[in-house]
């Protein structure tokens, strides 16, 4: 490959949908977008697998696709030939997958329909650029490294808890520019995590509780991973449009929705587990 996959890895953030193209046996061609674009390594993708349709009966006949992708930030188009492999039931990728969709079903209060089956495993057989004008790549905002070690200096003079609070979100809004965030607590006897502290919303939110396995900051402290969801009201959107095409045709498991935190129309969310000896004891949500 000609073009590296590391190379446009904003292409998979997710915030302009990619599609994929497959051929049926008799060379029926179908076209359908994707609710995920995984980054697996430097030579594969993972895509989710939820349904039984046309893109997956024409993969497991032919295991040969082409995917595009956009990057958000130039515009330019990108062109990924792939090779089915195989499909991944479990593990920590399929974990992760899984609590991405599953904070977006719980949302929308879609649990019972938005279910991964799987990650399909794709080798990356070559990359090309599709012709076209595209925008001069922005310049970086910061250094990362530098503003993570700033963050994790600040909260060193911590006096007490009350204080450490207040540094992190202090350290999160200076050095990475991140105005909004909460911080919760878990309370594992009643199995709910309460907020203890926040920055940036119209009302502090300290002592409101989420359930564990409610909305993406409840999934990801259920299955102890980070959630990062690039775009999150297209992706919130998307689940909305099936959610009401469902309930128009009587469909049953419509769950009740909840409302997203903090914001009401966020670009993006972001749920960190806070672990101590591996085991559970907090959230960071920005």
């Amino acid at each position: 490959m000609t073009i590296k996959l590391d190379a446009i890895r904003e292409c998979l953030e997710g915030v302009v949908p990619g599609n994929i193209a497959t051929c049926a046996p008799d060379g029926m061609p179908n076209i359908a977008y994707l609710s995920q674009i995984q980054y697996v390594d430097a030579d594969h993708v993972a895509l989710s697998y939820q349904f039984f349709n046309t893109t997956r009966r024409n993969i497991l006949a032919s295991p040969y696709a082409r995917v595009t992708a956009i990057d958000p930030r130039t515009a330019a188009h990108y062109r990924l030939s792939l090779q089915y492999l195989r499909t991944e039931d479990s593990g920590p990728l399929f974990e992760n997958m899984k609590a991405r969709l599953a904070g977006i079903a719980s949302h929308t209060g879609m649990s019972g329909v938005f279910r991964l089956l799987g990650s399909d495993i794709y080798r990356v057989l070559d990359i090309e650029r599709v012709p076209g004008e595209s925008l001069p790549p922005p310049p970086p905002r910061r250094n990362l490294l530098a503003a993570l070690r700033a963050c994790t200096e600040r909260l060193c003079g911590a006096a007490d808890l009350d204080d450490l609070l207040v540094r992190v979100l202090d350290g999160l809004g200076a050095h990475l520019d991140i105005d909004h965030a909460m911080v919760l607590m878990l309370d594992e006897a009643g199995g709910s995590l309460y907020t203890v502290a926040s920055r940036g919303y119209a009302t502090s939110g300290v002592g409101s509780e989420i359930a564990l396995g409610d909305g993406v900051i409840g999934v990801a402290a259920r299955e102890r991973t980070p959630i990062r969801i690039g775009h999150f009201t297209a992706e919130y959107s998307y689940g909305r449009a099936i959610r009401d095409s469902l309930e128009k045709s009587g469909a049953a498991r419509i769950e009740t929705e909840i409302p997203l935190p903090g914001l009401a129309e966020s670009r993006s969310q972001l749920a960190v587990p806070i672990l101590a000896c591996q085991r559970l004891i907090g959230m960071l949500y920005v």
